[in-house]
């Protein structure tokens, strides 16, 4: 709504009463036939004053169009929504109610305008009656009648112009007050809104004062639990060192004993075994000895049955070759059949002798693993808790 829009609504006000004024003041004016038939008397009428309507005074305060809602605040997000919306609705709706009153004031202005259009022309048409064919005192009262119609029509004319005036004044201070109002919605607005920044930088900065005192003390409440778990963690690993340390010496000290044990038990063993088998070893070789010595006796027969054979056969060589042959081959097959017999029997009569010392070797070798295995088993174990011990040493360090 521009300025003049705005003015003309309180012109309308003023124009409406020099209309009626006016109007009044052309009832005044009676006409000349009429004069003649009631012949009025010459008493003198008052003249007809009409005080104008005053508008409000500049200075006078207005009351708002629109109230000013305090908008309410949500956390984290300035003025809420939804409020906001309904506000700008109420707005919209206010401002729709105005421009329809604006165009009804309008409209009453026009036909204001209009009324007073004809009430001009109606005024022009009352020209000067000519009082020559009256008598003199009603040419005297028509006279006064119309001087004082003039004297009313001039203080309209004035009234209006100062209504006219009064309504410029009020329109300009109307929009002086529309503007100071405006300025101070948006300077309270801007309030608000500072307002409502600081409180949720005030709430932010308060959060995180919040979170991080609370960060704080978890920060402090976890450095005293790995503290504690950090000491129950040493002891228990200095405890499991120190139990680890004496089952590993009591484990050593025991695999010790029973080595010892059994290397004395396998050195007696030896020795015996060692005994038993020199004099078998002994007896054998002797029996070996004979059998190889009498089989080579009967081979040294054979070969000098063969080499007489032979020189027999020197002289009957072509008639006698193949029996020689196979004579000598017969005979080496002998001695080579008694040498593996004598070879057999010595082996046969070693290895029963050996029998039983075998046994018991074998047995005292088969303790003898065992108690190796049970030696590496005992040494793996202590290397395990080695391991662990050195484990927990890490995880100290």
């Amino acid at each position: 709504m521009n300025r003049d829009e705005g003015l003309s609504i309180f012109d309308s006000e003023p124009q409406e009463a020099a209309d009626e004024q006016k109007t009044q003041r052309v009832a005044v004016h009676p006409k000349p036939h009429e004069a003649e038939k009631t012949q009025v008397q010459p008493a003198v009428a008052a003249p007809v004053r009409v005080t104008p309507a005053r508008a409000p005074s500049p200075g006078a305060p207005r009351p708002s169009t629109l109230a000013q809602p305090a908008l309410p605040l949500v956390r984290r997000g300035g003025y809420d929504k939804d409020a906001v919306d309904q506000h700008l609705a109420k707005v919209a709706a206010a401002q729709s109610d105005l421009m329809t009153q604006l165009q009804q004031a309008k409209a009453q202005a026009a036909a204001m305008e209009s009324e007073l259009e004809q009430t001009k022309a109606m005024l022009g048409e009352a020209e000067k009656p000519t009082y020559a064919g009256l008598g003199g005192r009603a040419a005297s009262m028509l006279r006064l009648a119309e001087d004082e119609a003039a004297d009313v029509r001039a203080a309209a004319e004035r009234d209006a112009a100062d209504i006219r005036e009064q309504a410029h004044r009020d329109g300009r201070a109307i929009l002086a007050e529309a503007s100071r109002e405006a300025e101070d919605m948006r300077t309270v607005q801007l309030k608000e809104l500072e307002d409502s920044r600081a409180r949720v930088m005030a709430d932010a900065e308060h959060e995180r004062a919040l979170a991080i005192a609370e960060a704080e003390d978890l920060r402090a409440a976890a450095k005293r639990e790995a503290d504690q778990l950090r000491l129950a963690a040493q002891q228990e690993t200095q405890d499991l060192r120190t139990t680890a340390i004496r089952e590993a010496e009591q484990a050593r000290a025991a695999a010790d004993r029973e080595v010892q044990e059994a290397r004395r038990t396998l050195a007696v063993e030896k020795e015996r075994l060692a005994k038993e088998a020199a004099d078998h070893h002994s007896s054998a070789t002797a029996e070996t000895a004979r059998l190889v010595k009498e089989a080579e006796e009967r081979a040294a027969k054979a070969e000098e049955r063969a080499r007489a054979a032979t020189t027999q056969a020197t002289t009957q060589r072509q008639q006698a070759q193949t029996e020689a042959e196979a004579v000598i081959s017969r005979a080496r097959r002998e001695a080579q059949q008694i040498v593996t017999t004598a070879k057999t029997q010595a082996e046969a009569i070693a290895a029963s002798g050996h029998a039983e010392s075998e046994r018991e070797l074998a047995a005292l070798r088969a303790e003898v693993d065992r108690m190796a295995k049970r030696r590496e088993a005992i040494t793996a174990q202590l290397g395990a808790l080695r391991d662990v011990v050195a484990g927990f040493a890490d995880d100290d360090s």
